[in-house]
């Protein structure tokens, strides 16, 4: 932001505008806060920021951490279930996980067998239902905790997991 310095978040709504600077056109993004005083602009247009998509290898490192404590010690809740299955998708496209078999079935549960690329050991995760109610806000819980410009602080997690964390 050219009034406050603050840099904006993927996708974030903000005000553009061209200002005449020693007769040469220069152009000046203000966040909407700073927006409120409405600077003295040649011309000007709401728009949002560039979709940021790029992930650091940090993102990717606390994720790994993250699922490392969650199947550390097992589990019967259903919600940290559907938390360490998302989150082994995630490394799985990252290839820090991959399938080592086919599903099995146990204790009347769908199992999905793992490799982890880290230590070559096989572990195997609950496959849960997850309704398309439930997706949702779990992706955005996800991404809220791994997709960001520098690692996630654990304290500060959206309401749709926090048991989950706690154990963490």
């Amino acid at each position: 932001c050219a009034g406050c310095s603050k840099s904006f978040g993927s996708e974030e709504s903000h005000y553009s505008g061209i200002v005449e600077v020693e007769s040469r056109f220069v152009r000046r993004d203000y966040c909407l806060t700073c927006w409120v005083g409405k600077p003295e602009l040649f011309s000007f247009w709401l728009t949002l920021s560039a979709k940021k998509e790029q992930r650091t290898l940090e993102d990717i490192n606390a994720m790994q951490d993250f699922f490392r404590k969650l199947i550390a010690t097992p589990t019967e809740d259903p919600t940290r279930e559907k938390v360490i299955y998302l989150t082994a998708l995630l490394l799985m496209r990252k290839k820090r996980l991959k399938g080592a078999g086919p599903s099995k079935t146990r204790d009347g549960k769908n199992r999905l067998p793992l490799e982890k690329s880290w230590d070559g050991e096989i572990l195997e995760i609950v496959e849960p239902s997850i309704s398309d109610a439930e997706l949702e806000p779990l992706k955005a819980s996800m991404e809220s905790l791994f997709h960001s410009e520098s690692a996630p602080v654990i304290d500060d997690v959206p309401a749709a997991v926090p048991a989950v964390i706690e154990g963490a």
